[in-house]
């Protein structure tokens, strides 16, 4: 799972861009409103997401790329 940050109102941009990508991975946030959002991937798509962060920078103003993180999260 890798840890994302951004304003909040990029998050809805993010999330479709997410959604747009060959079945790499889905977001999930944890707290509504803090501009973090974890994106769940496949273990075999870990290198093509990260490609895709790294050019979503380009289009989502203050995109931040926390890395890989082990939290626990509830759905």
């Amino acid at each position: 799972m890798i840890k994302v940050r951004m304003p909040v109102e990029e998050v809805g941009l993010f999330n479709s861009l997410i959604d747009g990508l060959p079945r790499y991975a889905l977001t999930r946030t944890k707290e509504k409103g803090t501009g973090e959002v974890y994106v769940l991937a496949t273990p075999h798509k870990v290198k093509e997401l990260m490609e895709a962060l790294e050019g979503m920078k380009k289009h989502i103003k203050g995109l931040e790329i926390l890395g890989e993180t082990d939290e626990e999260l509830t759905f």
